[in-house]
């Protein structure tokens, strides 16, 4: 048998996935390394949308405030790039928001809350190969020219749709091949567009606007006219041409930084996990960023996978790895039983998406406002739809991975267990609510917590090996909100969903 690994978790990529999982486990006390081929962090963003849901699970462990304090907040979303909004203000969290933040900034928070979190990125390292072996996984990392191996127990790829940890493993890629390409072209505009018409359709197709904070603008359209020429390299030319096309002008187009296509491919790991090598963010899926839903999966891969990974990492430090082989086995599975459900439903929600904006002519565009009418005029539609878009739907229930109060939930049961638990959660008589991250943060990641609601007895933990479980108990005048007020116990894991509920 070879020797323990000196590096129990190695972290290929230092994208907001790599950024957070790596966090998540420095934190707990495990051994990580964080590997980035990448020289210097990307400059030019593609995301620009941190949603409810991915600030929830910033919150709880501390690092929404910079975000909060540095980006701008919009209330309402667009779904398909339409003109009726989603309403995400009646969403119940405490963020009942988008946040618009480049991803480049996104990632540099997020490296920093690493760094906070005891770990830190290498950078300039590239994965060359991957060997397992039965307790551990053997990577060769290149950098400065040479090569050397680093072995550890587990393997996290987050190095993005051309990941080299999924080929390294084996695992497909497959879906839908690309029919369609939209440029996203940093820019400066002497006139650009007021904020109402950052967002514009007609028969023509699509215009999207994203005013950045240094006064340049991200500008990309869905061009009917051509769309279809997917082999087709984007110029400031064809920027500007299209610009005319769809809105009769070019706004002062001056320079253009930088024009890059993103076509509408969709495409899954076939599988999440490959014995020691686990896969996160877009090495496991990607898809046209309708929504701005990519970094928003992935950090929900990341949080789901972290402490599952701590919860290994604790078992086979423990020695006992041998006796709690099957346990270690069902909980690092649950990560693909879980998540892999739960990105399928983005990729569709994108195809639904990405069929809206991309029908032509005068069909296409009474389609679209065929949809609009509905979004606006439908109240519970609207709201549906913001769930889903946000994050706050997703719940586990029997390994769905399907949002709450849409199919696939547990009917008939506690319609808490799987949920995600809300921020806006506690009040003490009568006063303001308490989002309950706040009360948990210093339990730190890795944990579940059981909440005693009501004093009483409480059950048997979670038989989960390794796992930490924490008990806070309510005292009294104390209540629990939007129907979380049943005396009993809640075991909430360690990501803010309920893995337990009693009553009495």
């Amino acid at each position: 048998m070879s020797s323990p690994p000196d590096i129990e978790v190695l972290v290929v990529g230092a994208g907001p996935v790599g950024c957070w999982v790596a966090a998540e486990l420095s934190a707990a006390g495990v051994r990580v390394m964080v590997v980035e081929a990448r020289e210097n962090r990307a400059a030019f963003s593609r995301g620009f949308v941190v949603h409810p849901r991915t600030l929830e699970i910033f919150d709880s462990r501390g690092a929404a405030a910079p975000m909060l304090a540095a980006s701008r907040q919009l209330p309402t979303w667009h779904f398909a790039m339409g003109a009726a909004r989603l309403d995400f203000a009646v969403l119940p969290t405490t963020f009942p928001f988008i946040l618009l933040q480049p991803q480049a900034q996104t990632e540099e928070m997020l490296e920093e809350h690493l760094r906070r979190c005891g770990g830190e990125v290498l950078r300039g390292r590239r994965v060359v190969s991957l060997r397992q072996e039965p307790d551990r996984v053997v990577a060769l990392v290149r950098h400065d020219g040479a090569e050397h191996e680093v072995g550890a127990r587990f393997v996290v790829g987050c190095d993005g749709a051309h990941s080299t940890v999924r080929e390294a493993a084996g695992i497909g890629f497959t879906g839908t091949p690309d029919t369609m390409v939209s440029p996203a072209a940093l820019v400066e505009l002497a006139d650009p567009p007021p904020p109402e018409g950052y967002l514009q359709g007609n028969e023509r197709g699509l215009l999207f606007v994203i005013p950045l904070p240094d006064g340049r603008f991200v500008v990309s359209t869905i061009d009917h006219a051509v769309m279809a020429e997917v082999n087709k390299p984007w110029t400031a030319r064809m920027v500007r041409d299209s610009l005319i096309r769809i809105s009769g002008t070019d706004y002062g187009l001056g320079e253009v930084e930088r024009v890059s296509t993103i076509g509408n491919s969709a495409l899954q790991a076939d599988r999440y996990r490959d014995g020691r090598i686990l896969l996160a963010g877009d090495a496991a899926h990607v898809h046209f960023p309708m929504g701005g839903q990519g970094m928003n999966l992935g950090v929900q891969d990341a949080h789901n996978l972290a402490w599952r990974l701590i919860a290994a990492v604790h078992a086979e430090r423990d020695g006992d790895a041998a006796g709690a082989r099957d346990d270690i086995d069902a909980l690092l599975d649950g990560y693909e039983a879980e998540r892999r459900p739960a990105g399928e439903r983005v990729l569709e929600d994108v195809h639904a998406q990405m069929g809206l904006v991309a029908a032509t002519g005068a069909d296409g565009a009474a389609l679209r406002g065929r949809f609009e009418a509905l979004l606006a005029e439908h109240p519970s539609v609207n709201a549906q739809y913001a769930r889903r878009l946000s994050g706050i739907a997703v719940r586990y229930g029997d390994g769905d991975g399907a949002p709450d109060g849409d199919e696939g939930g547990d009917e008939g049961g506690d319609d808490r267990l799987g949920a995600r638990v809300p921020d806006l959660l506690l009040e003490q008589d009568g006063g303001e609510p308490v989002p309950l991250y706040e009360l948990l943060r210093g339990i730190g990641p890795g944990r579940f917590v059981r909440l005693t609601v009501g004093g009483g007895r409480t059950g048997p933990e979670a038989g989960v090996a390794a796992v930490i479980t924490t008990t806070a108990v309510l005292g009294p005048g104390w209540a629990v909100r939007d129907g979380w007020d049943r005396p009993g116990s809640v075991l909430i894991r360690p990501d803010g969903h309920v893995a337990e509920v009693m009553t009495w």
